[in-house]
């Protein structure tokens, strides 16, 4: 199972949007099974959040309700995105007992990062961690680098990334807002899902799409 952590929002469609529901819903298109674990706004957009997560086939046990923040809405007026914070992660990922992946969506504080690492260690899962743009902390959304080839898809630590399993995959976005990229890494998540090497998901991951490996 796949454990996405982050804050879905929605398109002018109603449909999932920002980076945590686009990967989500990628995965389980690809046959995996996925939870969100993270949080949205408790209104109306955090309702239709919920029905499109349950007709997406991904599960949302873990999803929170955090009065005071804005689920996100692609063309809609910006507010204070939901709490997502260590405390909150803990408590959301004590209702999943087993997965052997998890996708950290979106940049968070090096806590909540922590947390989710942690839990990574408890369950052996492979770690994804999916950074801010143009932090210089990762695989660039080029695609360039190999995941478990020897190189260090983690980069360079940004300040606010914690100290991460060596196993882990650190992956950087485009700047702008990317459907594609999140679409790439939901697919990497279903190969690891899978139990392919993270070298043969990256590139199963790339087969079809205008994404090319840059050999290092």
């Amino acid at each position: 199972m796949i454990l996405v952590v982050g804050r879905p929002g929605l398109d002018e469609q109603g449909g999932l949007a920002g980076t945590a529901g686009l990967i989500a819903r990628t995965a389980a298109e690809s046959g995996a099974r996925v939870e969100l674990v993270g949080s949205v706004g408790d209104d109306a957009e955090g309702d239709a959040v919920a029905l499109a997560l349950g007709r997406a086939g991904i599960g949302h046990a873990a999803l929170l309700r955090d009065p005071a923040g804005t689920t996100p809405r692609r063309g809609g007026e910006g507010g204070r995105l939901p709490r997502l914070e260590a405390a909150d992660l803990e408590l959301g990922l004590s209702y999943l007992t087993e997965c052997r992946v998890i996708v950290v969506a979106e940049p968070l504080e090096a806590s909540a990062i922590a947390a989710a690492a942690e839990a990574a260690s408890y369950h052996a899962a492979v770690l994804v961690v999916v950074t801010a743009p143009g932090s210089g902390a990762g695989t660039p959304g080029t695609g360039a680098g190999t995941p478990g080839t020897g190189a260090d898809t983690r980069g360079t630590p940004a300040p606010e990334m914690p100290a991460l399993p060596a196993t882990a995959t650190v992956l950087e976005p485009p700047l702008a807002d990317d459907g594609p990229f999140a679409a790439l890494v939901g697919r990497y998540a279903a190969q690891l899902d899978a139990g392919r090497q993270p070298a043969d998901a990256w590139h199963e991951a790339l087969t079809g799409t205008s994404w090319e490996t840059i050999a290092e």
